[in-house]
């Protein structure tokens, strides 16, 4: 590892499963960035559309991207963690792959926030387009721990930035082979962080209701993963409780009730 990769402010992860036609739109707004202090993580977790095609295409055009190209699916989390294991920036960005940054001077304004300080997130702001429109902006009230940890609409890693080195001495990472991994990450991100900064502008927009997006095929895999988080969730409620994770135990049941229902729904309607 040379020196210059060490020295990266930023990682910017971006993963992909099936979205030949949008990978290129993500790559290109973190390619045409201000800011040029980066490194751009590309992992493709076994596409079998032109996925992987238009990643190599673009490897060509741009000189600074890591590709990885798993030979095994492992889902979004596990493709998160590929990511992690190789990103050499202070801060870590994660980007789904139908997703873009809002502009080409939010990794500026990011840096220029953060400054000397080492907070161990930054909260961002996103905006949420296609079968819903929806702008959401970061604040002093939806950034307390347990708003973020527990009654967040949206807890998710992506609308947030990572010292890397927080993640690394905590072993926060990503459940591999499963749906709705953000869950767990997210919290235990949440929870063991000291400090934390507010991005109150959009960084980055978010794709809603793509067809054939893992979010909106419901299935039995999903009720599975979902009881899963419930048992990793539990077992943490017993070693360090909070109030925090009574209230995700709580949400996450509701959320299993809610998917069986659409399930029920999809069979009898």
């Amino acid at each position: 590892m040379d020196q210059q990769a060490k020295n990266k402010r930023f990682s910017v992860i971006i993963i992909g499963y099936n979205i030949q036609d949008y990978i290129q739109r993500a790559i290109i707004s973190v390619e045409n960035q201000s800011f040029k202090d980066i490194e751009i993580i590309v992992v493709d977790d076994c596409s079998t559309d032109k996925t992987r095609e238009k990643i190599a295409e673009l490897s060509k055009k741009y000189n600074n991207l890591t590709i990885k190209f798993h030979d095994k699916n492992k889902k979004a989390g596990g493709a998160r963690n590929t990511g992690l294991e190789i990103a050499t920036g202070e801060y870590v960005i994660f980007l789904d792959g139908d997703d873009y940054l809002a502009n080409s001077e939010v990794l500026n304004k990011l840096d220029k926030l953060i400054g000397n300080d080492k907070p161990d997130v930054i909260y961002l702001g996103f905006k949420i387009e296609g079968d819903r429109e929806e702008l959401v902006i970061p604040n002093e009230e939806n950034c307390t721990k347990t708003y973020k940890a527990a009654m967040d609409k949206y807890p998710n890693p992506w609308s947030k930035c990572w010292r890397k080195e927080f993640l690394d001495e905590n072993n926060i990472r990503f459940p591999e082979n499963r749906f709705y991994e953000d869950v767990l990450f997210v919290y235990n991100g949440v929870m063991k962080s000291k400090s934390f900064k507010i991005a109150d502008f959009v960084v980055h927009h978010y794709i809603s209701g793509r067809k054939n997006s893992m979010t909106t095929d419901i299935n039995f895999k999903n009720i599975e993963d979902t009881v899963q988080n419930l048992k990793d969730l539990l077992n943490m409620k017993y070693t360090e409780p909070t109030k925090e994770i009574d209230i995700i135990i709580k949400k996450e049941i509701n959320m299993c009730k809610k998917r069986l229902d659409n399930i029920e729904k999809s069979i009898f309607s």
